[in-house]
């Protein structure tokens, strides 16, 4: 007899939502894109990596159920490539809101979100701020772009760009590391590095940056590099987790208020 997955909320029934959910449940969303990833990672790539994340983390934690992932996002940067699978931004941003908005209708107030896709961090950010207006209490964190995050974090694990790139060496090491059997590296394209400016943001379409639709070194890519990156961020989660729960998800000031009547 195969055991559902305690921690996955589409594996459980009602029964056994109504036995593990409870006022202090943490949500886990994971928010990803359909879209080209060059010729080596496969178009889920977004949401494959962060929802092996969240469940890996899940694991670790007793409190915890993992939504069912997201598996669109906003990506008309990456409309010329086809059968990129692209919602509105507006339609992002509804769509978010209502799933806080049904979390919190059922008592949780304690939200994690693993995003996949650099599209998603502007409507990621526009339905957090207006559902925390809306519900002061609820605590809504985001692990908002893990491939900028891991190369800050790592010295030496990476070759090429901090490991940057889409589809590039840090994205192709993680999908190696739990997914191999959907990468053929043999199609990984050159390196391709595009120039950008340092100081001020330019909002580019993708195929102004890669003819390949991949960008990084994504031939330096392994599966030792993908492990290990996925410990890391596993390990940043479950910290910041950690260190929420020993403060009953105070923070602020109402965590300093909280430590000076002790």
């Amino acid at each position: 007899m195969i055991e559902y997955n305690r921690n996955i909320l589409e594996e459980m029934n009602a029964i056994q939502v109504k036995e593990h959910v409870n006022m202090k449940t943490i949500a886990i969303l994971v928010i990803g894109s359909c879209e080209n990833h060059g010729d080596h990672l496969p178009f889920g790539s977004d949401f494959l990596v962060p929802f092996y994340l969240a469940k890996r983390i899940a694991k670790k934690l007793k409190n915890v159920i993992v939504l069912p992932p997201i598996p669109y996002g906003l990506s008309i940067h990456h409309i010329d490539y086809q059968m990129t699978m692209s919602l509105s931004s507006e339609t992002v941003v509804r769509v978010i809101e209502d799933l806080f908005t049904s979390l919190i209708r059922n008592g949780i107030n304690r939200i994690v979100i693993i995003n996949g896709h650099d599209g998603n961090i502007a409507p990621l950010e526009l339905a957090a701020r207006t559902i925390k207006d809306r519900y002061p209490e609820t605590v809504i964190a985001c692990l908002e772009s893990w491939w900028t995050l891991i190369g800050q974090k790592t010295k030496g694990l990476f070759q090429v760009w901090d490991g940057l790139g889409h589809a590039g060496e840090a994205e192709t090491s993680a999908v190696l590391a739990i997914r191999s059997d959907l990468v053929n590296m043999q199609n990984a394209p050159e390196q391709t590095l595009p120039k950008l400016p340092s100081d001020l943001r330019i909002y580019w379409k993708f195929n102004e940056l890669t003819n390949t639709g991949s960008t990084g070194a994504a031939r330096k890519a392994t599966i030792k590099k993908g492990r290990k990156l996925l410990r890391i961020l596993e390990s940043i989660v479950l910290s910041f987790v950690n260190d929420m729960e020993k403060h009953d998800w105070k923070y602020g000031v109402s965590d300093i208020n909280e430590e000076s009547h002790k």
